[in-house]
């Protein structure tokens, strides 16, 4: 009781500092709310970059685990398949089953509607898989590993999961098998890749994921969460918690969070044992991905509250949800938030300029070259432009999924598309129309800058304006950039 008494504490403390921070420097009535939510920002800026030291400085110390021999085990390998290129699904279940070397079986959990998927996915019992099939789709792709589970979990040890375009390599099982000696482990995660980088977008989704799996899943030692694919359950373990969450639209992280609160841990190997990922490969198929991880991530926030994680467990997860937060609504606020002063004159803090440059632009900048100088291994500034841009496009979509659990709505499950379409316009408009606002606050902004009573807010304000410019628009750019080519292409064809 104690432990989650702690937990919510922490929770709340950015929402108490921020209420007692706009208590005291907003201009009274309704702006307090914007001035709350600024405050908000920068509390979950602060909590978030302190626990992402916290988890880059364990990653440092991380050494990859020695090999060892390990007991024998009865594996049973899952793809969890939907209307899937069949092409693609038989390039797996092969790879699946040479990592295998005979110790399980593999098995395609197909939940397809269409014919030709069906079909296909059919004809590749020929090379010795097995195809498993319901009548329903309930709880989509956990409600079909939960299905084979209540099926044929009895005959096996451990299952594996591997989503249709994530193909281990050979000594997948061999680098992983030795580690459920002990029996506190629940799963084993592997980083999933994304080989198959032929668009701006994807090799955006790339970059982005870099720190995330070098640095977050390393640093989070027995706390790692699963990722959905290239992860190894005991299926002890997951028969105590009631098998894969179905209420969570990201099953995987809501399971690793009741494994976590029954004192089960898991191991993070940082080591390509996956060779073969595609990523999204146009801006609506990350922004699909991106909503649907979001929305999971939102409401995962009732069982972190309630299950009985340990402080540092605890800790690591709710940076996440806190990521997610800052990563949507936060961020409508910070490009709001210039606009409405620069643009409309509507000035709604009572802080003085030169107070928050001398305290919050230090812890700012800092952040900033902490993250800089922490990634600059993994992708240098090209990497690092491609990671803040693809991220700051997202904040539509996370903010819709944000509305959507706020009121309790259920969105289904979605597939992530691997085959880049052509883009709607509707999808660019509103990224156009905020450069173009932010464009006209800058301009404004350096009219103002004639007022020596506002000179200096004018200042701060066209900053964090400007800030967002640039990312925006490469954003913009590197979305179109593909589909020009595609044209191209297209016109060449037909020549």
């Amino acid at each position: 009781m104690r432990s989650r008494v702690v937990n919510v504490l922490v929770f709340l403390s950015p929402f108490f500092v921020s209420a007692i921070l706009t208590w005291f420097f907003s201009v009274p009535g309704i702006l307090a709310v914007l001035s709350y939510l600024v405050f908000l920002g920068m509390m979950i800026g602060a909590f978030t970059f302190i626990v992402f030291l916290k988890q880059y400085v364990s990653a440092m110390r991380y050494l990859p685990p020695l090999f060892s021999r390990y007991a024998e085990y009865r594996i049973a390998a899952v793809i969890p398949t939907y209307n899937e290129d069949p092409e693609i699904v038989r390039g797996t279940a092969i790879s699946v089953m040479l990592a295998l070397k005979g110790r399980g079986d593999v098995f395609i959990l197909d939940d397809s509607t269409s014919d030709y998927s069906r079909s296909g996915i059919q004809k590749l019992e020929k090379l010795g898989v097995k195809i498993f099939r319901r009548k329903d789709r309930r709880g989509y792709k956990a409600g079909a590993i939960n299905d084979f589970l209540k099926a044929r979990g009895k005959e096996y040890t451990l299952l594996a999961i591997f989503d249709s375009d994530q193909r281990p390599l050979n000594s997948f099982f061999d680098e992983i098998l030795h580690h459920f000696a002990d029996e506190r482990v629940a799963f084993v995660q592997v980083p999933q890749a994304y080989t198959e980088l032929e668009t701006g977008v994807g090799m955006a989704a790339y970059w982005q994921q870099q720190p995330f799996l070098r640095f977050i899943m390393r640093g989070r030692k027995s706390s790692a969460f699963s990722l959905g694919s290239g992860t190894v359950f005991r299926i002890k373990a997951l028969e105590e918690v009631g098998g894969l969450d179905e209420e969570n639209i990201t099953e995987d992280v809501a399971t690793s969070v009741k494994l976590h609160g029954r004192g089960y841990k898991s191991i993070y190997i940082d080591k390509p044992l996956v060779w073969y990922g595609e990523p999204p490969k146009d801006l609506k198929a990350y922004l699909s991905q991106q909503a649907r991880w979001a929305l999971g991530g939102f409401q995962l926030l009732g069982s972190l509250l309630k299950e009985r994680l340990t402080l540092s467990a605890f800790v690591d997860y709710i940076a996440s949800w806190m990521y997610w937060f800052k990563e949507g609504p936060i961020t409508v606020v910070e490009i709001i938030a210039p606009i409405v002063f620069l643009l409309f004159d509507v000035h709604f803090l009572k802080i003085d300029a030169f107070v928050y440059l001398a305290t919050y632009m230090p812890f700012f900048i800092s952040t900033l070259v902490v993250f800089i100088v922490a990634a600059r291994k993994l992708y240098g500034f090209r990497g690092f432009v491609y990671h803040q841009t693809i991220e700051l496009l997202a904040f539509p979509s996370i903010t819709a999924s944000f509305f959507a659990w706020l009121l309790r709505r259920q969105r289904p499950f979605a597939v992530t598309r691997k085959k880049a379409e052509k883009i709607p316009l509707k999808l660019i408009v509103p990224y156009v129309v905020i450069l173009l606002f932010l464009l006209a606050s800058v301009v404004k902004g350096i009219f103002i800058l004639t007022n020596p009573v506002i000179r200096s807010a004018a200042l701060v304000n066209i900053f964090w304006a400007a800030y967002f410019i640039p990312f925006i628009a490469f954003g913009i750019h590197t979305v179109l950039k593909y589909y020009k080519k595609e044209e191209e292409v297209k016109i060449f064809v037909r020549v």
